[in-house]
């Protein structure tokens, strides 16, 4: 059955490290990520702040990253495109390459909070000794099945269903809409692009592990 952890991650070689460490108050929401591909050096993150000034100083000398641009922007928030370099560790492509999936990385107390799905409890010790190699500081906070009545909720990343319910709660779907995806951007402080893609992906997602997988499940009968 698959299971939820919940982790707390540190090391200076993780991304935004150093940035995190010098702005504790920022709250940083990793967007996109790259998956299998390690190559994949383009990283999409959602930054809540007061002083982007000193968040911006401390991203032109970052060690883990590059090429910082402002995507989207708000009186306190803001949208980030960045290039990742030789330096940094990232985590995503080894725990895609378990079988797991990496649901969540926040900000916290200088380091990571992250939610990860994984298929069983060999994949989260396999994943534990790849931050112990990378010298990556590990604590599991939490750990818990998934529910099977709830079976798909858990492949949505966290933000995919805060957007689907707020479009939902909104009448996003209704005909005609009741607001528009401007609207929906701005009620959750990402872009126009972000909301599209979140709900393409999270509609996406649904269908292939409700409809699609009972049709096929139908096929076999």
């Amino acid at each position: 059955m698959l299971a939820i952890s919940e982790l707390f991650l540190s090391s200076p070689d993780l991304v935004l490290a150093p940035t995190i460490d010098e702005n504790p108050d920022a709250s940083v929401r990793i967007e996109s990520q790259p998956a299998m591909d390690p190559d994949q050096q383009r990283l999409f993150v959602h930054v809540e702040s007061t002083d982007f000034e000193a968040f911006d100083a401390a991203l032109e000398t970052d060690p883990t990253v590059e090429e910082p641009l402002t995507l989207s922007e708000g009186e306190e928030f803001r949208i980030y495109r960045l290039t990742l370099t030789d330096k940094v560790t990232i985590v995503s492509p080894r725990v895609a390459e378990l079988g797991g999936m990496v649901l969540e990385m926040r900000s916290r107390n200088r380091g990571w909070q992250v939610k990860l799905q994984v298929p069983d409890r060999e994949t989260l010790a396999a994943f534990r000794d790849f931050c112990v190699t990378h010298d990556i500081e590990y604590t599991l906070e939490r750990l818990y099945q998934t529910e099977p009545n709830r079976e798909t909720d858990v492949y949505l990343r966290e933000s995919q269903r805060e957007t689907l319910l707020t479009a939902f709660e909104a009448g996003y779907f209704k005909v005609p809409r009741a607001v528009s995806q401007a609207d929906l951007a701005a009620e959750l402080g990402i872009s126009d692009s972000a909301v599209s893609q979140r709900v393409r992906r999270a509609v996406d997602t649904l269908i292939a592990n409700t409809i699609a997988k009972d049709s096929a499940l139908r096929d076999d009968l």
